[in-house]
C-alpha cells in the first residue's frame, strides 16, 4: 500500500514471497469511500528453452523469489550503484545474491547524483524504441497472480458521525472521517486455485509425422524409401569418387589367384 496526495492510496494484491511495485500496477482508493474487493488466486506454469522462454535457473534475487517485477528492481539498483554507488532503499533480501553488496544513498548523494540517474534509468528502460534493454528479465517459470475485481461505494453522513464519536482525537466531526478514512473488505471468491499451464502441443516429433505424411501423399515414400534412397546416394559419391565399380570387385580374386 503506497499514500498518493492526488487522490489517497495505491494498493496492490501479490504474493506475500514476491516483491511487487505500485507503479505499472494496482488500484487506487480514495478517502471517503467503503470498496469490496474479490480476489481469486492463479498460478501460471510456463516452460522453459527451448519451447519456452522463462529461465528455470532463477530463483530467488534481493527482492524475494525471482519474477520480472523483482529482477527490474535489481537492475535499477545495479545502475545505481554503478553511476553513484549507492541505492534509493537498501533491498529486502541482498543474501540472496552475496555476492552484490548494496548501500542506501544519503539524501545528499541521492539530490547529487542518485535521483538524475535514477530518472535517466527510467527513460531509457521505457523507451519503447529499444528494441532491448540492459535487464535481461525473463518472465518467470511459475508465477502467482491474484487477480481483484473491485467495487466501491461513497460512505453515508450517518456512519460518519457514528464513527467519528467511537474514533480516537483528532476525528471530531463527520467531514474528518470523510477526509481521512477508507474502508476496505477483501474476499475471496473460492477457496480453489485456478492453473495456467503452457504444454508444448506440436514438438519435433509432430513435425517429422508430418513431413513424412506429407512426403508420403505427394511422393509415395516412407522413411524407409528415404533410408534406403539417402544409401543409394551415399555409395553412388563413393563409387565415383573412389573408383569403386562391379568390374573391379568381379576381377579382384582372379588377379589373386594368378599371384599365387
Amino acid at each position: 500500500t503506497k499514500r498518493e496526495p492526488q487522490y489517497g492510496y495505491t494498493v496492490v494484491f501479490h504474493d506475500h514471497e514476491s516483491y511487487s511495485s505500485t507503479i505499472p500496477s494496482g488500484f487506487w482508493l480514495s478517502p471517503g469511500s467503503i470498496y469490496k474487493v474479490d480476489l481469486s488466486l492463479t498460478k501460471e506454469f510456463r516452460e522453459p528453452p527451448p519451447a519456452g522462454t522463462c529461465d528455470p535457473t532463477r530463483v530467488n534475487n534481493t527482492y524475494g523469489r525471482y519474477e520480472e517485477n523483482s529482477c527490474i528492481a535489481q537492475c535499477r539498483d545495479d545502475v545505481l550503484m554503478e553511476k553513484c554507488g549507492c541505492v534509493h532503499v537498501s533491498p529486502p533480501h541482498p543474501h540472496n545474491v552475496p555476492d552484490k553488496l548494496y548501500r542506501g544513498c544519503t539524501l545528499q548523494e541521492w539530490a547529487t547524483c542518485g535521483l538524475r540517474a535514477y530518472k535517466d534509468w527510467v527513460v531509457e528502460y521505457s523507451n519503447v524504441k529499444r528494441l532491448q534493454t540492459d535487464c535481461n528479465c525473463p518472465p518467470t517459470c511459475t508465477e502467482i497472480q491474484y487477480k481483484a475485481q473491485m467495487s466501491s461505494s461513497q460512505l453515508s453522513k450517518f456512519y460518519a458521525e457514528g464513527k467519528a464519536a467511537r474514533l480516537p482525537p483528532g476525528y471530531e466531526s463527520a467531514q474528518d472521517v470523510l477526509e481521512n478514512l477508507l474502508i476496505i473488505d477483501i474476499l475471496f471468491t473460492s477457496m480453489q486455485i485456478s492453473e495456467i499451464r503452457e504444454i508444448v502441443t506440436y514438438g519435433w516429433g509432430n513435425f517429422l509425422g508430418d513431413v513424412g505424411g506429407v512426403l508420403g501423399l505427394f511422393l509415395g515414400a516412407s522413411m524407409f524409401t528415404i533410408i534406403e534412397f539417402t544409401q543409394f546416394i551415399v555409395c553412388a559419391v563413393l563409387r565415383s569418387c573412389c573408383g569403386l565399380n562391379d568390374k573391379s570387385r568381379q576381377h579382384s580374386p582372379l588377379t589373386s589367384n594368378e599371384n599365387l
